[in-house]
Order: structure tokens, then sequence, then C-alpha cells
């Protein structure tokens, strides 16, 4: 029973931080508070998406 308690609050707590990051990330209320924020999730919301160009540090031979 404890076990099931405490997977049911890490599950909760992951899915507000995903609500919140939302928020943040796609031009929500929070963006004039937290813009270096909003900037990063817009970022990986292009990634996501495909649109995004992949790291130097992963295409770049040695």
């Amino acid at each position: 029973m404890t076990a099931i308690l405490v997977a049911m609050i890490i599950v909760l707590t992951i899915a507000a931080g995903i609500a919140g990051l939302v928020v943040f990330g796609m031009q929500g209320r929070g963006s004039q508070h937290v813009p270096k924020l909003t900037d990063q999730m817009s970022r990986v919301a292009r990634h996501l998406n495909g649109e995004g160009q992949p790291p130097r540090s992963l295409t770049h031979s040695r």
C-alpha cells in the first residue's frame, strides 16, 4: 500500500512539472516572468517537432 502511495505522488509530481513547463514554454502566462526558461522550452519544442538542428557535439565526428 505504501509503494502505491509513493508511486502516485511521484506520478502527480511529474505531471505537475510537465504542466508547468507547458505554461512557460508555449508562450503562456509566465513567459514575461521567466524569459530564459521560455526560450529554452521553445527550443526544446522545435527539437521535439523535428525542426531543430542537432547539437554539434552529437554530429561532430572525431
